[in-house]
């Protein structure tokens, strides 16, 4: 009887469809970007000041940044691209909405692109300049998915969730 090696136990790659807790009522903040470089560093400032103000700044505050980079990295890689000589022409702009919230005891983070395709986790390393995003979710989020949407216009959401102790959100 031989013995089969067996693989190290990860966490299920999201699905198709998969969605986040449903809001309710709780701490929500929205905002939306051109996507543009300066959407990354905007979007942590973003972070950081609604985790403080909701006293989040240790349950998962520094997660939570860092994914949420990562996730609007992809969403610029996707949807950003060159930018006309005329930075006023606003047709040319796609834009990232970003959405934070406390909701169903959960810290989530959800990030809206014009991109269509599945996310997926490359084969890369930690330490490979790109490629990290995803796998970064996958280590650092209790869980995380995407779902498409068409209105009102095409793309998808990506999130991500934390749960939270009910001594963490004030």
């Amino acid at each position: 009887m031989s013995v089969q090696p067996t693989a190290l136990p990860q966490r299920d790659e999201p699905c198709l469809g998969a969605r986040p807790p449903e809001h309710d009522g709780g701490h929500r903040e929205c905002v939306g970007l051109a996507a543009l470089p300066t959407a990354v560093p905007l979007v942590r400032s973003f972070a950081r000041a609604k985790l403080s103000a909701w006293g989040l700044d240790g349950a998962h505050g520094w997660e939570c940044q860092q994914v949420l980079s990562e996730l609007v990295t992809n969403a610029f890689d996707i949807s950003g691209g060159p930018v006309s000589g005329n930075l006023l022409a606003l047709d040319d702009l796609a834009m990232i909405l970003i959405q934070l919230r406390i909701s169903a005891g959960h810290l989530v983070v959800e990030v809206r692109d014009t991109g269509d395709g599945r996310p997926l986790i490359p084969d890369s390393d930690l330490n490979d300049e790109g490629g990290r995003g995803l796998r970064l979710a996958t280590l650092l989020a209790s869980k995380w998915g995407w779902y498409p949407v068409t209105s009102p216009k095409p793309g998808k959401v990506v999130w991500a969730s934390w749960g939270l102790d009910r001594s963490d959100a004030s």
